[in-house]
């Protein structure tokens, strides 16, 4: 599994840096390729990118005062560092980009071309949401390797080696010179497979939040798209607060369903504390399902952005 991981891992920020310079095969990619360039060619994606990474290396060197569970703490802000620069630089790529063209006119020039209004709101839509995927990939390696420093640092009883890392010690227990780099390399991918579904439903977050920005740009300026993405943000990570604290009062009651109705349901996203709290997360049974929850959702966001850009004039 842990190779396995490596190679999903490295094949996937691979395959997203070659989309940058691949030729693409239909009109949708072509605008998508554009926002992806667009979006990693901007100074705050990088700056974010160093910022945070820093940030995480920080972790390793910090103590949190956690009478023993520095290491819980530590892998739950490591996550957290993860969601939000992806987070800030698609919601903000996306409130400016789309709007700026549509205010600015220079969406006329392509959507004269036999370009349709869906294909560049779901090209601008996929090609910030995979600018947005390969800076959580990235920083997921970073995350990996300062939790396996992390380890040794504050010399914490680390648990036993994964079988996969045994065999490999075995294999290279003749070359000394790479045994101790081969191991530790194997102990990083065994951290970041542990913590995979966490940073995957990260990932469905910024799905969700990618496509309300993208939708509400056709109609609101960027201040206003920030607000309100934003609100979502926080309001969906508190609506079963809301319910369950509002049961004895009819009409908060109603407020806070409704709220739960129209909101996406983030709190249910939010695993980071069940998994370094060692609670078993199911792909099958709890992560597939949650993403399906993400894309009809974003599908559906996206849609409702269509129906508004459909009945925009541009000229």
């Amino acid at each position: 599994m842990i190779l396995a991981t490596m190679l999903i891992l490295f094949g996937l920020i691979g395959l997203l840096s070659w989309f940058t310079v691949a030729p693409v095969p239909t009109k949708t990619l072509a605008v998508a390729q554009a926002a992806f360039r667009e979006t990693i060619r901007q100074p705050l994606y990088w700056l974010l990118l160093v910022f945070f990474a820093v940030l995480m290396m920080f972790g390793i060197v910090l103590p949190f005062f956690t009478l023993g569970e520095d290491m819980k703490m530590m892998k739950d802000l490591q996550l957290d560092a993860i969601l939000i620069p992806a987070l800030i630089i698609t919601v903000l790529t996306a409130s400016m980009s789309i709007s700026e063209e549509i205010e600015g006119r220079t969406a006329i020039t392509l959507l004269s071309k036999p370009v349709s209004r869906r294909q560049f709101l779901l090209g601008k839509y996929f090609g910030i949401l995979a600018a947005g995927a390969l800076l959580m990939l990235i920083l997921t390696v970073v995350m990996g390797i300062c939790v396996t420093i992390k380890w040794d640092y504050d010399r914490l009883d680390r648990p036993p080696d994964p079988a996969e890392v045994t065999r490999a010690q075995e294999v290279f227990s003749r070359v000394p010179v790479l045994s101790a780099p081969v191991r530790y390399i194997l102990l990083t991918f065994a951290e970041i497979e542990a913590l995979a579904p966490g940073v995957f439903m990260n990932f469905c977050q910024v799905m969700i939040l990618t496509s309300i920005a993208v939708a509400l740009a056709t109609r609101l300026p960027m201040v206003v798209n920030v607000i309100i993405c934003l609100s979502a943000f926080l309001l969906g990570r508190l609506t079963h607060v809301l319910e369950e604290q509002s049961r004895g009062n009819t009409l908060v009651n109603f407020v806070a369903q409704v709220f739960a109705t129209v909101l996406p349901g983030l709190n249910y996203y939010d695993v980071g504390p069940a998994i370094v709290g060692e609670v078993e997360v199911p792909w099958i049974g709890y992560v597939l399902p949650a993403f399906v929850h993400g894309a009809i959702y974003s599908a559906i966001a996206l849609i409702f952005g269509l129906i508004l850009f459909e009945d925009r004039d541009l000229a």
